[in-house]
């Protein structure tokens, strides 16, 4: 994710999300050495999604991820996050943790592929709607990187 790719990862999050992260909220991720900040974008060169997250002593944490909702379920959200999941691996990032909201069934299927399980639940964490966010982790994510990357290529 680069600046001049804020305006449509705006756009993206807006039809995302209830309460969207603001252009600062974005700035803040795109911090060079802890921050993984990726986009996918369509061969017309459209932005399609984006994943941010952090690298913090051996731990990642997916803070957003969001696809337009035009082309969720082709792909692009698991694209993102095995993208993510290889940078994260090749900084020393050793586990993985995010929050989902425990109503989004779709996002914690694409985590329970990639080996995520619920670990434990945050009360009340979002607003707009008000509800639970279940907590969820990737350990050994180097294993896990690899054992993705061998079925991608099956």
């Amino acid at each position: 994710m680069q600046p001049e790719d804020l305006d449509e990862v705006l756009r993206v999050e807006a039809a995302s999300f209830a309460e969207p992260w603001t252009r600062e909220m974005f700035q803040r991720e795109m911090t060079p050495g802890v921050a993984v900040a990726l986009v996918a974008r369509s061969s017309e060169d459209e932005l399609w999604g984006y994943l941010c997250g952090s690298v913090v002593v051996g731990e990642f944490h997916i803070d957003n991820i969001a696809v337009e909702p035009r082309v969720r379920r082709q792909g692009v959200g698991k694209t993102l996050l095995l993208a993510a999941l290889r940078e994260a691996a090749r900084v020393g990032a050793k586990v993985v943790f995010l929050e989902v909201r425990a109503s989004n069934l779709t996002a914690q299927a694409l985590y329970r592929r990639f080996g995520f399980t619920v670990v434990g639940r945050r009360r009340r964490y979002y607003t707009g709607p008000a509800e639970d966010a279940l907590i969820m982790c990737l350990d050994h994510l180097d294993e896990a990187v690899a054992a993705r990357s061998r079925a991608e290529r099956a």
